[in-house]
């Protein structure tokens, strides 16, 4: 959900990561695939093939970890050489403008395609929802999520604004020790409970998946010191333990997943590790870039309409067919949104962004200025 292609002030390479393109795009997939197979199609739709498959793919909801793991690395990566303020206008030009156009689409459906599409539930979504959910924090205002999906975009924006708060108190050099204190209460909101105001702001359960991206960023960077690498073992540890303890919001928590998890969980740890230690892995193609920046809005607006759309066409054309014919259409509006909306409408929504950020700061100077003694 964040970018896999940035040119930083690091010491270390400065071309974009292909790597991370391609990863993303699996993390998106892995998810889509987890809501299309393991947990949309009703019931009495599926066929012996389906049921087979869904043994593997209710492991894709792991995607979301990989997810926040890459988020970690890219952020890290993209705040170097920058001011809050940029850092703020490049996080909200890249995500906003595609976020509203999808909850657009995904309201819209929710109210007509019950209207057209038989069998399903109608719903009536209000002004004030619609606008809690443009926010991206709508559980923060008091309304529902119009799309479930929505939950991450939250965890995301309060790790920007950790990052954001170091900026804004000079700590660009102090990251690593920032890093390794979240790591510190991580580890101990692991064994003991800590305050609500002190879960929400290390993002727990959530937060060592995050730390894993930062300390990948700094050894990439900086370099791989026995501190870093046993930061990075605590860190994938904690993020088995999370694995386990929140694997009943997606799966049944049977004995099979307390085995399969924690293999998973490593290997998307090894995966993110790979990409970034040995670049040329992936090529750097324009399918594996485009294929990058397919991943945000298709993550954005496979699941509400997808959901209506399985639950519609598979009791008529079975589970398989639905859900074949709903990924080629969600591949299909990830690939309009993005074309249409995402690329052409960052880079201006960024220019405008800083011509009234330089704008508020020009008048401020001015009005202080004009009050001075």
């Amino acid at each position: 959900m964040t970018d896999g292609h940035l040119t930083t002030g690091h010491s270390g390479p400065k071309d974009r990561l292909p790597g991370l393109d391609l990863i993303r795009f699996f993390a998106a997939s892995s998810v889509l695939i987890y809501h299309y197979v393991s947990s949309y199609p009703p019931a009495g739709t599926t066929s012996p093939l389906v049921d087979s498959l869904t043994h593997a793919t209710r492991y894709g909801y792991l995607g979301v970890e990989l997810f926040f793991m890459i988020s970690g690395f890219v952020i890290l990566w993209s705040v170097q050489g920058r001011s809050p303020g940029q850092f703020a206008i490049s996080r909200f030009s890249r995500l906003y403008p595609t976020f509203w156009v999808a909850v657009l689409l995904a309201a819209g459906a929710l109210v007509v395609m019950p209207k057209i599409l038989p069998g399903l539930q109608t719903h009536e979504i209000s002004l004030r929802q619609l606008a809690a959910n443009a926010t991206m924090v709508p559980g923060m205002l008091g309304a529902a999520r119009i799309d479930e999906i929505y939950w991450t975009l939250e965890m995301e924006l309060r790790f920007y604004f950790l990052v954001f708060l170091l900026l804004v108190l000079r700590q660009e050099r102090h990251l690593e020790r920032w890093v390794m204190l979240w790591l510190t209460v991580c580890t101990l909101g692991a064994f003991v409970t800590l305050p609500r105001a002190i879960n929400f702001l290390s993002l727990n359960p959530y937060g060592p998946f995050f730390i894993v991206g930062c300390i990948v960023y700094l050894g990439y960077s900086r370099g791989w010191q026995a501190p870093r690498l046993a930061a990075l073992l605590t860190s994938a540890v904690l993020c088995v333990m999370a694995s386990l303890e929140v694997r009943g919001e997606f799966i049944t928590p049977d004995a099979l997943s307390g085995k399969v998890i924690p293999i998973a969980v490593i290997a998307i740890v090894g995966l993110l590790i790979a990409v970034v230690r040995w670049p040329t892995l992936v090529p750097n193609t324009r399918l594996i870039y485009r294929l990058g920046a397919l991943t945000y809005p298709l993550y954005l607006t496979h699941a509400a309409i997808g959901r209506m759309m399985i639950e519609s066409f598979a009791p008529r054309f079975g589970a398989g067919w639905a859900i074949i014919g709903t990924t080629i259409a969600a591949l299909i509006i990830a690939w309009l949104l993005t074309v249409l909306v995402d690329e052409p409408v960052r880079k201006p929504v960024n220019r405008l962004c800083q011509r009234c950020l330089d704008g508020l700061w020009l008048a401020f100077r001015k009005l202080r200025s004009a009050t001075a003694p």
